[in-house]
This record gives C-alpha cells, sequence and structure tokens, in this order.
C-alpha cells in the first residue's frame, strides 16, 4: 500500500465539521489531508437539483443564532429564505385534527424534562430533585386527570427502561393528546425511538442548546450546498475523496491513518464522522477499550425525508402554517418549506425513528401513497396532485450510519458527547452530536471541528512554551 507524505493534521471526513476543521487547520499554518470516504463532499448536508429548485435530502434548516452558518452564507453570496411561519399548526391525534396552541409546547416539554430527569450520582441534582419534589407535594394536583395519570403511573409496570425517553415523557403526566404528541416530536428530532434513548444525555443537549429561537427561521437558496462549497473552496489541499479510513495507530511517535487509497501519516488526526461510523475504524490507540465503549454508546438515528411541491400553497388559504405532527404514525412531522424566489410551494415531510425504518423496508411508490395518505388527513384532497415528490432515505446510511443524528442509547455512557468531545490528545473527534452549544445541526458540527484545531494549536502552543523553558 502507497505510503503518502507526513502532514501536521489528517482529518477523516469530509461533513461540515470535517471541512471546519481542515479549513481551521490550514488558518493556523498547519498542513492538512482531508480523507473522505465518499464520492461527494458535505456528509449529511447534500443538495439535488429538482425539476422545481433543489432538494436539501439532509440539513436545511437554520436560525439567526447560528453565527457561523450565517457568516458562511454571507461570504457565498447566499439569500437566506424566510421559512413560511403564518397560519395555524396542527396535531393530528388520531383521526382528530387539533391546534397545536391548544397543547403544550414543545420548549415547555423541555423544560419539564430537565426537571423531571435527575441524575441521583450527582449530590447538587438530588438537592434539586428533592427541592421540586417538596414543591410538587405542596402544590395541587392541576385536575382529576393528572391524579388518575399519576396513580396508574404507580400501580402499573413502566413499558419502558427506566433510564430511557420514553419512561421521563411518562412520568410527566401530561394529558393524551399531548404525551402522543411529545413522543412523536422526539422521534423525529433524534430519529429514533424514545424507549432507545438515555434520557439524561437528551437532558443534557437540552439544558445546553445556546439559541432560545426556533431552528425553522431561515432556509439558503439553492440550498444548504453552498455552505460546503464555501468550507471547500479556501483548502490548499485537495480533499482526497473515496479514501474511506480503516484503521488509526499511533507508530514511532506519529498517527497512522490506513485508508484504501494510502497510508497517511500525520502529528495529529481529526475523526469527524459521526460515532456510529468511526466504530468501522480500527484504533490502536491508548485508551482503546474507553474510546470502544464511548463509540458504542451511540445509536444511529433513522430518517426518511420527502419534499412535495404544489401548484398552490392551498393550506394556507386554509389559514395553515402546513406544520403538522401526526402522533399516530408517531415520528411523522410536516414543515412548509416554500422559498421566496417564485418557485412552487413545498412541504417536506420528515418521518423519523421506527416509523422510517418500517417505510424504509417498502417500495418507494407504496412510502410515497402512505405520506400522500396521511398528509390528506391534516390538508385535505388537495394533497394527492403534487407537481413533484423527492425523497431521501437516512437509514443504515453505508458512511453516516442514518440520519440525520446518533444519540446516546439506553445502556450506553450518559456522558458519552462530553467525554468524546473531549477524548484524546493527538486523534481528537468532532461532529455536529459533539458541540455542547448546538447540537445536531450544522452549525454545531462547524464549532465542533474548528474547536478540535484551536485543541491542536493549543497543545503546540503550550509544548513550544516547554521547550523555550
Amino acid at each position: 500500500m502507497k505510503s503518502e507524505s507526513h502532514v501536521n493534521v489528517i482529518v477523516v471526513g469530509g461533513g461540515a465539521a470535517g471541512l471546519a476543521a481542515a479549513a481551521a487547520a490550514e488558518e493556523a499554518g498547519l498542513s492538512c489531508q482531508l480523507l473522505e470516504a465518499q464520492d461527494r463532499l458535505g456528509g449529511r448536508i447534500r443538495t439535488v437539483p429538482l425539476k422545481s429548485g433543489v432538494f436539501d435530502e439532509g440539513a436545511q434548516m437554520l436560525n439567526g443564532d447560528m453565527r457561523a452558518v450565517l457568516h458562511l452564507a454571507g461570504r457565498a453570496g447566499a439569500h437566506l429564505s424566510p421559512v413560511p411561519r403564518t397560519g395555524i399548526d396542527l396535531c393530528i391525534a388520531a383521526e382528530e385534527s387539533l391546534r397545536a396552541e391548544d397543547l403544550i409546547s414543545a420548549d415547555e416539554i423541555e423544560a419539564l424534562l430537565e426537571e423531571q430527569v435527575v441524575r441521583w450520582d450527582s449530590p447538587l441534582e438530588v438537592l434539586r430533585a428533592l427541592r421540586l419534589k417538596l414543591k410538587w407535594w405542596n402544590t395541587p394536583w392541576e385536575s382529576v386527570g393528572e391524579v388518575k395519570r399519576g396513580l396508574k403511573l404507580l400501580v402499573e409496570k413502566p413499558a419502558a427502561p427506566k433510564d430511557s425517553l420514553a419512561a421521563a415523557l411518562s412520568a410527566l403526566l401530561l394529558e393524551e393528546e399531548e404525551h402522543a404528541m411529545a413522543f412523536s416530536l422526539f422521534s423525529e428530532m433524534l430519529s429514533a425511538a424514545p424507549e432507545d434513548i438515555n434520557a439524561h444525555a437528551v437532558r443534557d443537549i437540552s439544558s445546553r442548546y445556546m439559541s432560545e429561537r426556533g431552528d425553522l427561521e431561515f432556509q439558503i437558496a439553492g440550498g444548504m450546498g453552498k455552505i460546503v462549497e464555501r468550507l471547500a473552496s479556501g483548502l490548499r489541499h485537495t480533499p482526497r475523496l473515496e479514501a474511506p479510513v480503516h484503521g488509526i495507530r499511533m507508530t514511532g511517535g506519529n498517527v497512522e491513518v490506513t485508508a484504501e487509497a494510502g497510508v497517511w501519516r500525520g502529528d495529529h488526526v481529526v475523526v469527524a464522522v459521526p460515532p456510529p461510523a468511526a466504530r468501522r475504524i480500527a484504533f490502536d490507540l491508548h485508551g482503546r477499550d474507553e474510546l470502544d465503549g464511548l463509540l458504542a454508546s451511540f445509536t444511529a438515528g433513522d430518517m426518511i425525508k420527502t419534499v412535495v411541491v404544489f401548484e398552490s400553497a392551498f393550506w394556507r388559504r386554509r389559514g395553515l402554517s402546513g406544520s403538522v405532527i401526526f402522533s399516530d404514525p408517531a415520528g411523522l412531522v410536516t414543515v412548509d418549506a416554500s422559498l421566496d424566489d417564485g418557485l412552487p410551494p413545498r412541504l417536506i415531510a420528515f418521518q423519523g425513528g421506527p416509523l422510517a425504518r418500517e417505510w424504509a423496508a417498502l417500495p418507494r411508490d407504496m412510502r410515497q401513497a402512505r405520506l400522500l395518505n396521511h398528509l390528506g388527513r391534516a390538508f385535505g384532497e388537495d394533497v394527492s396532485t403534487p407537481l413533484e415528490v423527492a425523497e431521501a432515505v437516512w437509514v443504515d446510511h453505508p458512511w453516516s450510519g442514518g440520519g440525520y443524528n446518533a444519540t446516546v442509547r439506553i445502556g450506553g455512557n450518559p456522558h458519552a458527547v462530553a467525554r468524546l468531545a473531549a477524548w484524546g490528545d493527538r486523534v481528537r473527534f468532532a461532529g455536529a452530536e459533539l458541540d455542547d452549544l448546538f447540537w445536531g445541526h450544522v452549525e454545531g458540527a462547524i464549532n465542533s471541528g474548528r474547536t478540535a484545531i484551536a485543541r491542536i494549536t493549543g497543545d503546540l502552543k503550550t509544548a513550544a512554551r516547554r521547550q523555550l523553558a
């Protein structure tokens, strides 16, 4: 196998995190080689052409607090199109169509979860929990229904694992419709079944999220691919495509990276692929057992994203926003993703978690027929005649593991996000899953990639000072 030249930094993965890391390394004056397994850059950002514009098969939306993405979009000359938000949001519970504003909001559910989920190994957390319990006992029950739900929870055997997100949601004692909405929403947001997800990890992600704004404020006209193009445009060293990495090991004071395309040696490595994909790499490093445990703590998400293009935005004529959460099937959520560029209006449907895995096994035409049937429950028969339908299936993806994110599973290390982000010396990890401010977003991936390089340059400066001392 051919041995390539030595570089300061090798970046594994050409998604937003890897590209941001490579750009930051070169800006710091370091030589850098990026290796990407696929025949394209972008990872879970993928913009494809349609008859009526483009389709962001992966990442798409952002908000005004995501400064890194906004800055890159500005440098690329990209137009930010506001996401349409006028009209009534719906929740379809069984055959009933409910106004979302009459139910508990997602923000309120996340706030309740932050109170409900407690780390019993932390004295401060225990004190907080005791204060909340005391407050609870001194506060009258809100309704007879809440009393009944509380008693039912006490006498019935829990159906979900103790530390799972599903168990935490049940303990909130929500109304039936609100519980179903929350269950469906988290199935889509995390692309996984709440029964399989560690509630402590979700609580940590939610509590650290930097922005108080919703993440559906803007989309980039022409697609999120413009961010990939901008990140890649300034790289001096051409990324190597179709170069999946099989092994990373320390040898002779260097880090050796073995890929199908050759062997690279460097002073440092940034592994910027999702944890489920990183598990496919053979690591021969100090602390390998701990690293294997951290990577194994994550479960890949399952997601199908479908764009449905129409001649007119008929839902708006009915006073609807296009935003719908379906309680059945759980994990189905829609949003109006029309642009302000005069192209035909469109709805995006997200099918997350077990629903995505179930539908991924179906023929494409059957999948789309089922989707349109459910959309008809919310919007009427007009949905039966779309101009165009396109989809992206992110289930068992060969290079990301799935989509859009990997979440800490039940039985995994609840601290896996923070520990993997801080892990290593010569080998560091980056990705949307590891950012503590914008977890799961392109903004988080960029922040994480840049942070990995900042730590490397910090180590180099410390070493240089020691040599001079």
